[in-house]
């Protein structure tokens, strides 16, 4: 178990994105201070309640992340990208006095590495036409070299409620994962 910092988004994020961020509350612009101060990360985790603003209620699910970029805005804004790695579950929270969250976690197991199944073509094909109309949300994506990164991939961009999100999130076998992905796509399109 550790003690991590929290970071609450309205958006899931999953291991092998890159995502930017803009960094303007007191509580954040420490907690990224520290983070790249100790060449540590933070979690980012899925609000439940809440806005981003304030305090809110997260989903028990996150993903530890790492500053890869920043720069100072012209605004006096902090810009920073993140990066996605080590997913964990959210077993305690407590707020410090400026408001940050700190979160007790335990992190969960890596998963074995596994080839993108041939079977999986037209998953690659969904996740293409997804990335298409995905440049506006400026994410970062490593090439698709394994059934991991495609999952997680599709998970990120496919229009899905924050409950599935966090079941996919939870989620310890990639093959699981595609498979979950590939017989709720339909239903998940039209929703």
């Amino acid at each position: 178990m550790s003690l991590i910092p929290l970071f609450p988004l309205n958006m899931a994020l999953f291991p092998g994105v890159t995502l930017p961020l803009r960094i303007f509350e007191q509580r954040y612009l420490r907690l990224v201070t520290e983070s790249m101060k100790s060449d540590t990360g933070f979690g980012v985790v899925l609000i439940r309640n809440g806005k981003e603003v304030g305090p809110s209620e997260v989903w028990p699910l996150g993903l530890y992340v790492r500053v890869v970029d920043w720069s100072q805005g012209e605004e006096g804004l902090l810009h920073i990208d993140v990066a996605g790695e080590s997913r964990f579950r959210v077993l305690e929270t407590h707020r410090e006095e400026d408001g940050l969250l700190m979160a007790e976690v335990e992190w969960l197991p890596d998963e074995e590495s596994h080839p993108v199944p041939e079977s999986c073509d037209g998953l690659l094909a969904v996740l293409n036409d997804l990335k298409q109309h995905a440049a506006t949300l400026a994410l970062k994506f490593a090439p698709v070299e394994s059934a991991e990164a495609l999952s997680w991939q599709l998970a990120q961009l496919l229009p899905l409620e924050d409950a599935a999100r966090v079941e996919l999130l939870a989620s310890h076998d990639p093959l699981e994962r595609l498979a979950s992905i590939a017989a709720n796509l339909d239903r998940w399109a039209k929703e």
